[in-house]
């Protein structure tokens, strides 16, 4: 326990001070004069409240200090990992089974950096005997069903605040109005986005630092220019592939 200082008399703290003849200028633009500086009396003993209130100062700020330093620490990335290969780590097999085989790997990307590491992955699904649709000049109108992914970790930030708003975003900036749903049982959060014409499908899942979306087009009817598979029905093999997604990135 701190015990207050002993005093040795009235004079320990009475030593008279005197300010300086000129200071800064007063309410009213003026220096202070001559005529305004004074003398201070002694200084009494300090009440031991002041000796306590220094001591709970003190411990507030060592606390204070310890709560800054947890906060600067790294966000838990949950296992997740950053990859070299998207179109490797995502095998799609439901989808694959629902709308064809992939002949290719596909077309991978990846950024990496302290604060974030991104990856895409684009590829297209042969359906079982496809053959591509022939025009007047004897080219071909291909037209397959793909998928494009995306990932995204987050090492230094939380995405949990602006999720909701960053699919809404994307969404609107590709021009389309989808039915937009809530989906349960996967990740942190979820939603769903069905094309109005059965085109397109889209899922997006945070899950803690990660942010993965997988979006499914259609393939189309060259004669009509119509959606020949209505890909909105396949949100149930679209969860499941994408859970399967993210086992893989965090093994």
């Amino acid at each position: 326990m701190i015990s207050e200082p002993e005093l040795v008399g009235e004079e320990s703290f009475a030593a008279p001070q005197t300010l300086g003849a000129v200071s800064a200028p007063g309410p009213d633009g003026a220096g202070v004069t001559d005529d305004a500086v004074t003398s201070l009396g002694p200084r009494g003993p300090r009440p031991a409240w002041l000796w306590a209130l220094g001591g709970a100062v003190a411990a507030s700020a060592v606390w204070a200090g310890g709560l800054y330093a947890l906060g600067g620490q790294d966000p838990d990335l949950g296992g997740y990992r950053a990859t070299d290969n998207l179109c490797a780590a995502a095998q799609l097999k439901n989808l694959q089974t629902a709308l064809g085989k992939r002949e290719v790997e596909g077309m991978p990307a990846q950024f990496e950096h302290a604060t974030r590491d991104e990856a895409h992955c684009s590829v297209e699904l042969k359906p079982t005997g496809y053959e591509p649709e022939v025009d007047e000049e004897g080219n071909e109108v291909t037209s397959l069903p793909g998928v494009h992914l995306t990932y995204t970790l987050h090492k230094k930030t939380d995405p949990g605040p602006e999720f909701d708003g960053t699919v809404l975003a994307r969404q609107e900036a590709w021009g389309a109005d989808p039915e937009t749903a809530a989906v349960t049982g996967i990740g942190e959060r979820a939603h769903v986005a069905r094309g109005e014409d059965g085109s397109t499908i889209t899922l997006d899942v945070l899950d803690g630092q990660a942010e993965l979306s997988i979006a499914v087009t259609g393939d189309w009817d060259p004669a009509s220019g119509d959606p020949a598979t209505d890909v909105t029905e396949l949100e149930g093999l679209l969860v499941q592939d994408m859970q399967a997604l993210m086992d893989r990135l965090r093994s």
